[in-house]
């Protein structure tokens, strides 16, 4: 018996599988099977094949703490120079003026900022369609707009009110909570009007990245004030410091997180791509407003208390200490449901189309 395979036309010679033998081969002359037989070879095996690496995206996940160690290694170059020129000419700064370092005065109002920053845009999806620069850009034009409107206001309030430079009056401290929060988020909305992606993970991001510029300008003034200060009053470099380290600490919790809480609830009010004032917004609003005022208010009482100075200034600690962690735990709630939110209705979407 011939064995043909089946093929609507006669193959070409050659060796073929034996189809009495799938251990061997067997030679095909065109027409018909031979007697001659092969061993079929091993097969190979298949290589597994990996999966492509993700792009590596800037200087990595954790770039926000490479960025912090990266500013604490100025401050140890500045201060370990300084040191030097001590050893070797003791005497070299006695006839000049006092002079802060910009480098001290940048990382010292930007370094959290920044680190947050780099977070927040490598963070970014391709769905949100929101470039890391354009998120940059809205932080620094967005931080630049809102300090130079609220400043003005917030002094001619402060005069009004009976305050000084030295010592504001605790109306106008309290008002500045919903003075800075109208001018950020107007400056949020104004920065994103053409984005195509207007929700409340969205409103997240813009509203903290104005927040963060916001309080880089602030913090600015509020370290060169405390320098000037305490070149006055003999305490050196001392006040600079500590106030440094308390910017650094509650700044992330304070302006950024007002600012991102107010963005979810005004991008999330949005549909069809337009910003919408709702009752929800102006809810959010009046929270975010008085919370900051609150925190102002604290602050300002903890100076005209007639308690002893240790006390005040343990109260206050503690007072802040209490509100960071409250807002904390407030912007990780809202964020962790705008996840969940938002991660649902793209699977729905996926799903539909």
């Amino acid at each position: 018996m011939t064995f043909v395979p089946a093929h609507e036309q006669t193959p070409p010679a050659g060796w073929y599988g034996d189809p009495s033998d799938p251990t061997a081969l067997r030679w095909w002359s065109g027409a018909g099977w031979t007697e001659y037989t092969a061993p079929r070879p091993p097969d190979q095996p298949v290589q597994p094949v990996r999966p492509p690496r993700p792009p590596r995206k800037w200087i990595g996940r954790f770039g926000g703490w490479i960025i912090v160690g990266c500013s604490a290694f100025i401050w140890l170059w500045l201060f370990g120079s300084s040191l030097l020129l001590g050893a070797i000419a003791p005497h070299a700064k006695d006839d000049a003026p006092a002079v802060l370092s910009p480098y001290l005065l940048v990382t010292g109002a930007a370094t959290a900022a920044a680190a947050i920053l780099y977070t927040m845009a490598y963070r970014l999806r391709p769905e949100d369609r929101l470039s890391a620069s354009r998120l940059v850009i809205i932080a620094g034009v967005g931080g630049l707009a809102a300090t130079l409107v609220a400043g003005p206001i917030n002094s001619i309030i402060d005069v009004l009110s009976g305050g000084t430079a030295a010592h504001p009056s605790g109306v106008a401290l309290v008002c500045a909570g919903v003075v800075e929060e109208l001018v950020k988020i107007s400056a949020a909305v104004v920065l994103a009007w053409r984005l195509p992606v207007k929700d409340a993970r969205i409103g997240l991001f813009v509203g903290g990245a104005v927040g963060l510029g916001f309080s880089v300008i602030e913090n600015l003034g509020y370290l060169q004030e405390a320098f000037a200060r305490g070149q006055e009053n003999g305490m050196g470099f001392g006040v600079f410091l500590v106030t440094t380290i308390g910017r650094q600490l509650t700044g992330p919790f304070l302006h950024p997180v007002f600012s991102a809480l107010l963005g979810a609830a005004v991008f999330g009010a949005a549909r069809a791509g337009r910003f919408r004032l709702t009752w929800s917004v102006v809810l959010a609003y009046l929270a975010v407003a008085t919370a900051h005022g609150v925190f102002n208010g604290a602050a300002w009482l903890a100076q005209v208390l007639p308690w002893p100075e240790a006390v005040r200034g343990l109260l206050l600690l503690l007072f802040d200490l209490v509100f960071v962690v409250a807002s904390g735990l407030t912007w990780w709630a809202i964020a962790r449901r705008i996840r969940r939110t938002t991660e649902a209705r793209r699977a729905a979407d996926d799903l539909s189309a």
